[in-house]
């Protein structure tokens, strides 16, 4: 059995092949199929772009796909960076460029104004049946840098969680596996995900 994971992305492809992890699952990256073209992010909710690109990537490789979209929602800003997290500066932009944008834009903002939520949405398409979960992580933006960011990752050095009382990219192992919205997607799918693997062998 054969499952796409659609990312280029080196830390989450490892993170999502650990949570489907099964010896009778292969589990593949888009950098098994170095011709396949991006799936353009269109949609208006992290949703809607999670099912483009399971349905897109699927398209292009015939293999059954999961995919996933999320970012950084932030309720002083109306809910940005939302769907637009990596590119909403409108700009070719380093992660740390991301994170202080959200820090410059919230500078002298009361802290109990700055609350925030880190998640998002996953699918999985076979060409026949959709499955979709999504899942959140709630916190609040720091006033400034918690640490280094991590490449890839970059509102975790800003997010605190409350119940660890530090940043996202400052939670220990243990802690990450409590809150990680990522990996309680899949875990979720998964036993749905093997079912329908099953079924088309």
């Amino acid at each position: 059995m054969k499952l796409l994971v659609a990312t280029t992305n080196a830390a989450k492809f490892r993170e999502a092949r650990d949570a489907l992890g099964d010896a009778r699952i292969e589990i593949l990256g888009l950098q098994d199929f170095p011709h396949v073209s991006a799936v353009p992010e269109t949609g208006e909710t992290f949703r809607e772009n999670a099912i483009l690109k399971a349905k897109g990537y699927f398209r292009q490789t015939h293999v059954p796909c999961v995919a996933d979209d999320g970012g950084l929602v932030v309720d002083y800003l109306g809910g940005m960076p939302g769907v637009q997290s990596h590119r909403w500066l409108e700009r070719e932009a380093s992660d740390r460029e991301l994170a202080e944008a959200i820090l410059a834009k919230l500078k002298g903002v009361a802290p109990e104004k700055r609350g925030a939520r880190l998640g998002g949405c996953i699918a999985f398409w076979d060409g026949a049946t959709l499955l979709t979960g999504q899942n959140w992580v709630e916190g609040y933006i720091s006033e400034r840098l918690m640490g280094e960011v991590q490449p890839g990752f970059p509102y975790r050095a800003i997010l605190m969680i409350p119940q660890f009382e530090k940043s996202y990219g400052d939670l220990t192992e243990e802690e990450h596996e409590e809150v990680n919205f990522r990996r309680k997607n899949l875990k979720a799918l998964k036993p749905e995900i093997s079912k329908h693997l099953r079924a088309e062998q």
